[in-house]
């Protein structure tokens, strides 16, 4: 089972549409929406955390097209951390 961590952009608006496409993308329960301190940083930012449940090479493959569906949506990702256990 891999983790991934993605720092989002806050877009003007969280809204609830928003956390239900999140919700519904990566299946419920996979998927976290925090904010926190990334490297001492005095603003929080947003993270979403996804437990990703294929394969290593599967992983990036999912990881990317997420990256690509978030980013479609405005709210430039970042990749953080991927642990792959």
């Amino acid at each position: 089972m891999a983790e991934v961590v993605i720092r989002l952009e806050r877009p003007a608006l969280l809204t609830p549409e928003l956390r239900a496409w999140i919700n519904h993308r990566l299946g419920a329960g996979r998927a976290v929406l925090t904010r926190g301190r990334l490297n001492g940083s005095e603003r929080g930012a947003l993270l979403l955390r996804v437990e990703m449940g294929s394969t290593a090479h599967g992983v990036e493959e999912d990881v990317a097209d997420l990256m690509t569906d978030l980013r479609l949506l405005g709210l430039r990702p970042t990749l953080v951390s991927e642990q792959i256990a």
